[in-house]
C-alpha cells in the first residue's frame, strides 16, 4: 500500500511533468510565435521592435498619424523602409531568409501616433531548456514522494 504522502507527490509529480510536456510538444509543433500590437505613441516619442524572423515569414504593419518617420531593416535588405510618411503608412514583407528584423518608429508629428501590426517570429530556443526543466522537477517531486513508500523520514 502507498502512503498518502506517496499519492500525493505522484499526483503532483505527474502534473508538474504533464504541463512540461504539453507545453514542449506546444514549442516543437508551432515554432513561430505571431505577436499582434496596437500601441499609441505621443508626440516626439520613438520605439524600436527587434526580432528573429523565421524564413518566408509575413510582416504588417500599419501606422496612421500625423507624421511620422519608419525604418525597417530586414537580413535580405530586399523590401527596405526608410521614409517619413504623412497620415498612414500600410508596410507588409515577406522574409525571404531568416534573420533579424529591426522596427523603428519616431513619431514626428503634433498628434498622437498608433501603431497596429502582426510580426511572425521565431520562438526563442532557451524555452525548450526551460520545458525539459519542469519536466526534470516533476520527475523529482515523483522521486521524492516514491521515498515515502520505500522508508518513512523521521518526524513524518
Amino acid at each position: 500500500m502507498l502512503n498518502k504522502y506517496t499519492v500525493i507527490g505522484l499526483i503532483v509529480g505527474c502534473i508538474i511533468s504533464g504541463l512540461g510536456v504539453a507545453s514542449m510538444i506546444d514549442f516543437l509543433a508551432n515554432p513561430i510565435d505571431i505577436m499582434d500590437f496596437d500601441d499609441n505613441f505621443g508626440v516626439g516619442e520613438s520605439t524600436i521592435f527587434s526580432f528573429q524572423a523565421p524564413e518566408n515569414s509575413l510582416q504588417k504593419l500599419m501606422i496612421t498619424g500625423d507624421s511620422f518617420d519608419v525604418k525597417v531593416s530586414i537580413p535580405d535588405n530586399v523590401a527596405k523602409f526608410d521614409n517619413s510618411y504623412k497620415n498612414t503608412a500600410d508596410l507588409s514583407w515577406i522574409n525571404t531568409i531568416s534573420g533579424e528584423n529591426v522596427i523603428k518608429i519616431q513619431n514626428i508629428g503634433n498628434s498622437e501616433l498608433n501603431a497596429k501590426g502582426t510580426l511572425e517570429k521565431s520562438r526563442d530556443p532557451l524555452f525548450l531548456t526551460y520545458h525539459i526543466l519542469v519536466i526534470i522537477a516533476g520527475i523529482v517531486v515523483i522521486g521524492f514522494s516514491a521515498a515515502f513508500t520505500v522508508r518513512k523520514p523521521r518526524g513524518f
